[in-house]
């Protein structure tokens, strides 16, 4: 996570940034409901497209870490080298690493978050920021986990919709 620079919450300006440090274009795009994003290789650039809307808040994020993962495994099968077996679906292998990725960031910014919580003067401010600072992480590391469920859900709530138009 130090190599990609990044933290829990980015815009998608700063994620356009980290990309291009990285070499890589990252665009957004209208794309079908069902596709959060997708990348491509051609001429030797990387380009990664990721779905205009977004569905929950850091899907953005997540799915950047997905295809992420895609690229890197890619290069892998190209240097001969798969890190899959013959039972590992890539596709599962990108969502544990999208959610690995967000939490392992996160974790990085959680000692900062308690220096700051720390040096409250009062005592009540500090264990109200330590239990704001619990629930907000557990909800996050929730979001991390169950990101992929919750866009599942979204995308099917609208298809509803529209079927029902």
């Amino acid at each position: 996570m130090q190599w990609l620079g990044l933290k829990p919450f980015l815009t998608r300006d700063k994620l356009i940034e980290l990309c291009s440090s990285k070499r890589i274009n990252l665009s957004f795009a209208e794309l079908p409901t069902q596709l959060r994003g997708f990348n491509c290789l051609f001429e030797n650039r990387t380009e990664i497209v990721i779905a205009q809307r977004e569905t929950v808040p850091g899907a953005d994020l997540h799915t950047l870490f997905h295809e992420f993962r895609e690229v890197l495994e890619n290069g892998f099968i190209e240097l001969g080298y798969s890190t899959l077996g013959e039972e590992k679906e890539l596709e599962v292998q990108a969502e544990v690493f999208a959610m690995s990725a967000r939490m392992a960031v996160v974790t990085r910014e959680i000692p900062a978050f308690v220096e700051i919580v720390n040096n409250a003067d009062a005592k009540w401010v500090r264990y109200l920021g330590y239990g704001v600072l619990g629930v907000v992480g557990f909800v996050y590391l929730l979001s991390c986990v169950f990101l992929p469920k919750l866009e599942e859900i979204e995308s099917e709530m609208k298809r509803q919709r529209y079927v029902r138009m």
